[in-house]
């Protein structure tokens, strides 16, 4: 069988904390002395709001909810035009339209602070234009005009420290090396690109970064394949970076001098790509998130984020009005695992769990001896806090009990029912006891005696299903509900003879899982209940009875317990709920004796298990993803 050394080349790290994540860390596995994690970076395109027409040769800035695009040429060839429209993050809608229409002009800045220079007026036409504009949210009003004319380049900065660079000739004859920078007022020329005719004289290459720390990055000479060329500007020249990995140009880049983003563009050959690249500062590296369509001269968010981008509009061979939003993120993923606690002072057998968390717990009552045997066992009156680490005797409860039901917390608690008398025989009883952190007091009287059930809730809203009843006793579909003083009716469960099952969550929204009932068979049905009745969830993989469970009718936590067939046998399989199904969590189970007893009321994430009254604590929680980046190895 082979192990993780043998396939990824590399050893689980031991590390007593999980390290600063950075994408370097991706498809990395430790442990970090308590749980196994690795680490995930989410990268995937999805689909976005359509823009109101299919378009090309848009200028764009602004970030995933505020992008802003304008200007271009579409639906099909024809004399440019002057639609403004912004991204809210799901739809476009039209905002102002510029004074001048034109493309493939110089776009810089925010969407409320947008500055837009050059362009030409029509495909095939080499008249271009000098005109600058600048948006400040509402309306676009005209500026100094650009210093020189040009096209189909490149563009950094914000609108009072602006850099335009690259792109076509004012006769449309060759490609340019010219750096201008704004101000806000004015056009200033800068240094121009190296001497390297690779790199020197691009256009339709993408541009980002700020006007003393920008970059572009593919692109062509004026005759030429689309390049894979990169440079970066420090304020005063341009240097040559290592190259992109497929050459491509129409495209905006996005991001930062140290952190950006290519999608799509057209090449190297004339075709289009949807690959996507990132740069880390000094490398690209082909990201595993691919747009669905093949595209480029789309508007893109170039002043965003590499986790948050849009790509909108463009031609894939036609003009599209289709949008795409890429987002990447950095996930844990957590398997989660029992890491092993305190051992009761006086280890007992279906007690009773009062509390919310794995650090505030009661265990009330329970059996001492070899349950259920008599006359060899003794029901207990013993309750002993847990802080975490470490369990304390606190007061006793006024009845000798086991098998009851719990609910609240520790210092608004509640315990009800259960198998009363210190010997045997043992009789169901119908008794209640509320605790407030120090001391026990008398609850109201249950319906009828219970035992051996599930139960949920708090001190004044509280919930108690299934088990037996009666003496002798006998199985019992019967829930009861408690408002802090009485116990009334609820809805009958839909099991009628089901005992020994787990349960969580609220008066008005539990959940139950699992269970058994005579003659001897398990079940591994689901059921959730709204307040007045139950209705049927997935099944559990396992069949199983006596188990522990925490959790909502949205994450719930099911682990260990007893099988009676086939065969019988107690189990130490841990199954995790997300709302809509159970999920089986290999190799995160609690070793040695595999029957638990486990709180109702903790949460999924922060809950308790004893085996043989040895503490254990659920860490973690087992996350999915739907796409996740792929990784080179298994």
């Amino acid at each position: 069988m082979s192990d993780y050394e043998s396939i990824h080349g590399k050893r689980v790290n031991f590390l007593s904390s999980d390290p600063t994540l950075t994408s370097s860390y991706e498809g990395q596995v430790w442990y970090n002395s308590t749980v196994n994690r690795a680490l995930v970076q989410i990268k995937a395109f999805s689909s976005g709001g359509s823009t109101p027409t299919n378009f090309v040769f848009a200028g764009g800035v602004g970030g995933h909810t505020d992008t802003l695009g304008f200007g271009g040429v579409g639906p099909s060839p024809q004399p440019a035009h002057n639609l403004t429209i912004e991204y809210s993050g799901f739809t476009w809608r039209a905002q102002p339209n510029l004074n001048t229409s034109r493309r493939a002009g110089y776009a810089f800045g925010t969407s409320t602070s947008a500055v837009y220079a050059g362009g030409d007026y029509a495909p095939g036409s080499p008249t271009i234009t000098l005109q600058t504009e600048e948006y400040n949210g509402s309306s676009w009003t005209t500026g100094n005009n650009i210093s020189e004319q040009g096209s189909f380049g490149a563009a950094s900065g914000t609108l009072t420290a602006g850099l335009a660079y690259g792109g076509y000739n004012a006769a449309q004859t060759a490609a340019s090396t010219r750096t201008v920078s704004y101000d806000g007022t004015d056009w200033t020329a800068m240094p121009t690109p190296g001497a390297d005719t690779n790199v020197s004289g691009n256009f339709t290459m993408g541009g980002g970064g700020t006007q003393t720390a920008a970059i572009f990055s593919g692109g062509s000479p004026y005759s030429g394949t689309r390049g894979t060329s990169t440079e970066t500007f420090d304020g005063s020249s341009w240097t040559s970076q290592n190259n992109m990995n497929t050459g491509r140009g129409g495209q905006g880049l996005l991001g930062t001098q140290t952190n950006a983003l290519y999608a799509g563009g057209r090449g190297p050959s004339p075709s289009r790509t949807g690959a996507t690249e990132e740069w880390d500062s000094s490398t690209w590296t082909t990201s595993s998130a691919t747009m669905s369509s093949a595209r480029n001269a789309s508007i893109t968010s170039k002043g965003g984020s590499t986790t948050a981008a849009v790509i909108g509009a463009g031609s894939t061979g036609s003009n599209t009005n289709a949008t795409e939003e890429y987002s990447s993120s950095l996930n844990v993923e957590t398997t989660g695992s029992w890491v092993s606690g305190g051992s009761l002072n006086s280890n007992r057998s279906t007690l009773t769990f009062v509390g919310t968390s794995s650090t505030s717990m009661l265990a009330v009552g329970g059996y001492i001896g070899n349950a259920p045997s008599p006359p060899t066992f003794q029901t207990q009156n013993s309750v002993e806090s847990y802080n975490g680490s470490s369990w304390t005797a606190v007061t006793a409860l006024p009845i000798y009990v086991a098998s009851g039901f719990g609910a609240g917390t520790t210092t608004a608690g509640l315990h009800a029912g259960g198998s009363e008398n210190q010997s045997p025989p043992h009789q169901s009883t119908n008794k209640s006891q509320e605790y407030n952190g120090s001391s026990w007091t008398t609850g109201g009287t249950m319906t009828q005696s219970q035992q051996l059930g599930a139960s949920a809730g708090t001190q004044t809203a509280g919930l108690l299903w299934g088990g037996k009843t009666g003496h002798p006793p006998s199985n019992t579909n019967v829930a009861q509900e408690y408002n802090g003083s009485s116990w009334t009716a609820g809805g009958s469960h839909p099991v009628s003879n089901i005992i020994r099952t787990m349960g969580s969550g609220t008066q008005t929204a539990a959940i139950n899982f699992g269970g058994h009932n005579d003659p001897p068979a398990d079940y591994a049905t689901t059921f959730l209940y709204n307040g007045s009745s139950w209705t049927a969830g997935p099944n559990m993989a396992l069949a199983r009875n006596g188990a522990m469970g925490s959790g909502t009718q949205t994450l719930a936590i099911c682990g260990g317990g007893y099988m009676y067939s086939p065969p019988p046998g107690g189990t130490a399989a841990t199954e995790w709920f997300d709302g809509s199904s159970w999920t089986n969590i290999a190799n995160n189970n609690v070793s040695g004796p595999s029957t638990f007893s486990g709180p109702g009321g903790a949460a999924a994430t922060d809950c308790l298990a004893l085996v043989n009254g040895q503490a254990y604590e659920w860490t973690g929680q087992p996350t999915s993803t739907t796409t996740a980046s792929t990784l080179t190895t298994s």
